[in-house]
């Protein structure tokens, strides 16, 4: 088994039996994703990686590598507040040299954020899948079907600038047809 831990969450706001605390709705996708970004973003730097998000099932997977990413991030605007109300005003983009953790907070994030659009071209987010530090599948539902868009998270060449806005463009304009191999489209964002 080794030195591999899995931590698996389901997220539902505090409150009287199951219910919203001072509402009577589920939380929006986007207030999901923007507080997955959040606990990403905070367990990263303690060695704890986001593997899975799940948006229908409202649930997220962590895992504890065996070694942690020792590497520290680098911002587009220096340090970045560890208070989500506080980021909100903060350029928090990973610069292309941080560990994968901190891109992939980011592109869940910025997911989240931009969530409207990419409904607005007919895309819609099934989930994020993460198996690996290398890469991660940003799984949308287009024209019936279920494409795998891969990003790259180690090694990257540069920052990941307005994954949602690209990959809504890519969809909505028809491009993934001619990008996507077995249904996985490398190199979209």
């Amino acid at each position: 088994m080794g030195d591999h831990h899995d931590f698996r969450a389901s997220y539902a706001p505090f409150g009287a039996r199951g219910e919203a605390a001072g509402r009577d709705q589920e939380p929006t996708e986007v207030e999901f994703l923007l507080r997955v970004a959040d606990v990403t973003l905070r367990a990263g730097d303690q060695g704890v990686e986001l593997r899975h998000v799940d948006l229908a099932g409202r649930r997220f997977t962590f895992a504890s590598p065996p070694t942690p990413d020792t590497r520290l991030p680098f911002y587009s605007a220096g340090p970045v507040p560890d208070d989500a109300r506080e980021r909100a005003d903060v350029d928090a983009m990973p610069l292309a040299v941080s560990p994968p953790w901190t891109h992939l907070f980011w592109l869940v994030q910025e997911l989240g954020v931009q969530l409207g659009f990419f409904r607005e071209h007919g895309a819609r987010l099934v989930e994020i899948d993460a198996p690996s530090r290398a890469w991660a599948d940003v799984v949308v539902e287009h024209g019936g079907r279920q494409w795998r868009a891969r990003v790259r998270l180690e090694g990257r060449d540069e920052p990941i600038e307005y994954p949602a806005m690209n990959l809504a463009e890519m969809f909505g304009e028809g491009r993934h047809l001619a990008l996507a191999e077995d249904g996985i489209i490398h190199g979209a964002v």
